[in-house]
């Protein structure tokens, strides 16, 4: 069956926006279009939204009405390498890396595109410096859990511990993935047959990263994209900056909405949870972030907020940072480029980064500084100050 990954066929000029999500919660418009000069016709958020990788993509779009049949030109061009994308990175379906991950555990050698080889070597590159904790080669053990699944939560009981020793034993990660020139073109390999790779914790970040720079080589410079909670916004809304706000994860947190950033120029503003993807089995609950050092679902952290330059970025780190755990988040980060960390766990735990920290508004939050310098790590403090926000007026929603 072919997917139609567009789901709203025309776009929507939007007066209010409120788009509901895994982690976040983009900010709701003004309710009416606005002026942005005495030469130029008012402004207005246009919608459009997709179906890709197993989540729905909402491109939001400021721009003079004007511009609407400009845009519309733009977005079909989205729709179209949405689509493509789909095909070419689906681990789990017919198509492109589903060829490559076939020939990786043959033994064969895969010549890329020069677009698949900036990919996978921007990927490689981020797995070593996550020391691993972000790792994309895990495929194999994921569909042992059963993690690839479209559907959650699930009710399959965990693998046999002897399949995940097995696994263990040769357990594979991208430092088995080779890259090299040949002519003119660039080959791929691998030296592990157990090699299947996933790009399930990066992909939606890559996405918005190239949507948004289509939308900017068609003109348009003030974007928020939402793939299924994770934002990557650019420009502001007319005069005011884009605002996400950052949704509790479960029941542990006071109200549903923890915090709200306001949008400096363009960033990604990515969280990684393991409160709705899971299996439950015999009373016990099995998140779906894996941890490739013991081929088991982590424990204790919930979820990971992240800002970063670029979604690609944002998206692995995310997942890097619940791996890493409590004890190792803050340098990973720091080898990351991070600054801007937010930690949450099981009975209120909670952890960030000063980066982080200043970023919050309206924070309902009371969390231990963790600073993620090289110098605090050599000094540690045995009891970290908690950062409140007690002057911040509590709000369950963002304008």
């Amino acid at each position: 069956m072919q997917m139609r990954m567009i789901i709203n066929s025309k776009i929507s000029r939007l007066g209010f926006v409120c788009v509901m999500a895994l982690g976040l919660l983009t900010a709701c418009a003004d309710s009416q279009p606005a002026a942005e000069g005495n030469n130029q016709s008012p402004s207005a958020l246009h919608k459009q939204s997709y179906y890709v990788f197993g989540t729905v993509l909402d491109v939001l779009v400021w721009a003079p009405k004007e511009k609407q049949p400009a845009l519309e030109n733009a977005l079909l061009n989205v729709e179209e390498k949405l689509n493509a994308m789909h095909h070419q990175w689906h681990a789990w379906k017919p198509g492109r890396l589903q060829a490559i991950n076939a020939a990786l555990r043959h033994g064969q050698r895969i010549t890329l595109s020069d677009e698949e080889a900036r990919f996978l070597q921007r990927v490689k590159a981020l797995s070593q410096a996550s020391e691993g904790t972000f790792e994309p080669a895990i495929g194999e053990l994921v569909h042992l859990w059963g993690f690839h699944a479209d559907e959650f939560p699930l009710h399959t009981p965990p693998p046999d511990a002897t399949a995940i020793n097995q696994w263990l034993q040769q357990r594979p990660s991208m430092t088995d993935l080779h890259l090299a020139k040949k002519g003119e073109s660039m080959q791929l390999w691998g030296s592990n047959p157990r090699i299947w790779l996933d790009f399930g914790g990066v992909v939606k970040g890559y996405a918005t990263d190239v949507v948004a720079k289509m939308l900017q080589q068609a003109g348009f410079t003030d974007v928020i994209i939402n793939a299924g909670g994770d934002v990557l916004v650019n420009g502001q809304k007319g005069a005011a900056p884009w605002r996400v706000a950052i949704r509790a994860p479960g029941t542990d947190w006071p109200g549903d909405i923890l915090a709200v950033i306001e949008s400096h120029g363009r960033e990604a503003i990515f969280t990684s949870g393991n409160y709705q993807r899971y299996t439950r089995y015999n009373g016990t609950r099995y998140a779906h972030i894996l941890d490739p050092a013991t081929g088991w679902p982590v424990p204790d952290v919930v979820s990971a907020t992240v800002i970063a330059d670029n979604g690609t970025l944002a998206d692995a780190a995310a997942t890097a940072m619940i791996v890493a755990g409590w004890q190792r988040w803050p340098r990973v980060a720091r080898q990351l480029g991070l600054k801007s960390v937010l930690l949450l766990g099981e009975d209120g735990r909670c952890e960030i980064s000063p980066g982080m920290a200043g970023r919050l508004k309206n924070s309902r939050l009371h969390c231990q500084l963790r600073p993620v310098d090289a110098e605090s790590e050599k000094n540690p403090s045995p009891k970290p100050a908690p950062v409140r926000h007690e002057s911040d007026q509590p709000s369950g929603k963002s304008a």
